[in-house]
């Protein structure tokens, strides 16, 4: 399960409940998904794959190549069935465009000969099945017609409908299917994993002994190369070069011993899994800690850290939530949240989930509620993507 592209999704600023933000964008003709790749650059998003960006058929008059200085060939312009039409101008721009190296993507097309003169031009399809199989006869009506197409089953959110759809020529799959558990006996669970299982505990304990990390630590190759590239890392400012396990985890101290073991044992669990699987876990992590105090918990901004880190455990594990938790040690706030999804920590974790899926009316809903003002809750994401993309360059500098 490789990641080939993402897609953007936004929702205009100001049909947000709560003020909106000073730069708010309406998206008929600037589209935000642009302006804010501006900002931070595509690759913060993507990683070098390409980006799916929605415009409306306004903004495609606009002049697209005026308005974006991100390479053509990462940027594929997203059009919903219902705000395009197959006549002039819009044909002939988007096959300007098109000339100039962008490409063109059409979401859920109803009438397939109506739409045929816009279908032509795009390289992408994407057919939902969020609610059933429909959708597979629209599809073979197209692979038909046009073979130059490439086909994203979208809305996928089960590993049974993704099962299905993998036996048909669907190149890209979208959805909630690669983190969902796929139950196996718990004794398939392998001594290096069981090893990472128990430090994790250990560090949890409020008084754990640096002895007993350093030597947990010291048995995993991958924790051992980690951790000396941590504490050698100019960051830090530790001026003497470490080469031992005991004496960098001496030099950390407890409470950074516990973030860095927490953070990177959360993702060696999945190691084995999606490579989105991590970054969903760390994207959840850090947004829900730069939200915790627009819900009136910022004094627990390290606990609601670990509940999104935690929130693809099952996953990882491949078991239900319950039975991961029986293994991995947290705290009562956050296992009410995970396990019986309730709590006062479960109402920031729906947020998170209704924001990353695009649900704008769950989105908007808790904003209203909590008095949350859809500039902070931008800057919150963007921070996020920021911080993400930081550790991902120094993982690639430490590798090279």
């Amino acid at each position: 399960m490789n990641v080939l592209a993402y897609c953007f999704r936004y929702e205009s600023a100001h049909d947000y409940i709560a003020d909106s933000p000073a730069r708010a964008f309406d998206g008929v003709v600037n589209p935000p998904g642009l302006e804010i790749l501006e900002r931070v650059g595509i690759d913060a998003f993507t990683n070098g794959v390409p980006l799916f960006v929605p415009i409306s058929k306004f903004a495609l008059l606009s002049d697209m190549s005026q308005k974006s200085t991100q390479p053509p060939e990462k940027v594929v312009f997203l059009f919903n069935n219902s705000d395009i039409t197959p006549e002039e101008p819009f044909l002939s721009t988007i096959q300007n465009l098109k000339e100039r190296g962008y490409k063109f993507a059409l979401e859920n097309p109803k009438d397939i000969n109506y739409m045929h003169p816009v279908i032509q031009l795009c390289d992408y399809v994407m057919l939902s099945f969020k609610f059933n199989m429909n959708n597979l006869t629209t599809f073979r009506q197209l692979a038909t017609q046009h073979r130059h197409i490439t086909f994203v089953a979208a809305d996928i959110n089960g590993l049974e409908i993704f099962s299905q759809l993998d036996k048909t020529n669907f190149k890209y799959f979208e959805g909630r299917f690669y983190n969902v558990p796929v139950a196996k006996d718990q004794s398939t669970m392998s001594p290096v994993k069981i090893n990472r299982i128990h430090l994790l505990n250990t560090v949890q304990e409020p008084d754990f002994a640096i002895e007993s990390v350093a030597d947990i630590v010291g048995r995993d190759p991958s924790m051992s190369i980690s951790l000396l590239k941590l504490v050698n890392s100019p960051h830090l400012g530790i001026s003497q070069k470490i080469k031992s396990i005991q004496h960098a985890v001496a030099m950390l101290g407890q409470k950074e011993v516990r973030k860095w073991v927490t953070t990177v044992i959360a993702n060696l669990l999945a190691e084995d899994k999606p490579g989105e699987l991590t970054r969903l876990s760390l994207m959840r992590a850090k947004f829900a800690e730069n939200m915790a105090r627009h819900f009136q918990l910022a004094m627990q901004s390290n606990d609601l850290f670990l509940l999104g880190l935690f929130s693809v455990l099952d996953a990882a594990l491949d078991m239900p939530m319950e039975e991961a938790l029986k293994i991995i040690h947290v705290s009562e706030e956050i296992h009410t949240a995970l396990v019986e999804r309730k709590g006062r920590f479960m109402k920031i974790l729906n947020f998170i989930l209704a924001y990353e899926t695009a649900d704008w009316t769950e989105t908007k809903n808790t904003m209203m509620l909590h008095d949350i003002a859809a500039e902070d809750v931008f800057n919150a994401y963007m921070e996020t993507v920021e911080w993400y993309d930081s550790i991902l360059n120094e993982t690639y500098e430490d590798t090279d």
